[in-house]
């Protein structure tokens, strides 16, 4: 993974002021896990870095999910596993790094983290804001 090369744009914003306060807080968070994880090699602050962003996704994904809900979006089920699916593989991720702590896997997490974020928040999340009207038309049952 090539380090500091990214910075939030415009795009990754679906119009819900919340979702992309939201995202570009998370985003940030990863961008920090970049940093420190090549920059400290204490283990203890690494795993504590990583239990941040895992607990900062869990409340994320509770509070999109919640919205979701309220909006009566027809996806949100298969929202909900997706958002499983990323704990899942994050959970393994980061028990993996935890037990190596090894340059490879501390990328592994990270490359996973950002290809993650940018295919989620740009296609997953923008069905929803188009759902509410936002962005392209709106999404109708399929």
């Amino acid at each position: 993974m090539e380090k500091n090369t990214y910075e939030w744009k415009r795009e990754y914003e679906l119009g819900i002021e919340d979702i992309d306060f939201q995202h570009h807080f998370f985003f940030n968070l990863i961008l920090r896990l970049t940093a420190e994880l090549t920059q400290s090699q204490e283990q203890v602050y690494q795993n504590a870095l990583v239990d941040e962003l895992i607990a900062y996704a869990r409340f994320h994904f509770v509070s999109e999910e919640n919205m979701m809900s309220r909006a009566g979006y027809p996806k949100l089920e298969e929202h909900k596993h997706l958002h499983h699916e990323l704990l899942d593989q994050l959970s393994t991720k980061s028990s993996l790094l935890s037990l190596t702590h090894s340059a490879k896997d501390s990328n592994d997490l990270l490359d996973f983290l950002m290809n993650w974020f940018f295919q989620h928040t740009t296609g997953e999340d923008k069905l929803f804001a188009q759902y509410l009207g936002l962005g392209e038309p709106r999404y109708l049952s399929q």
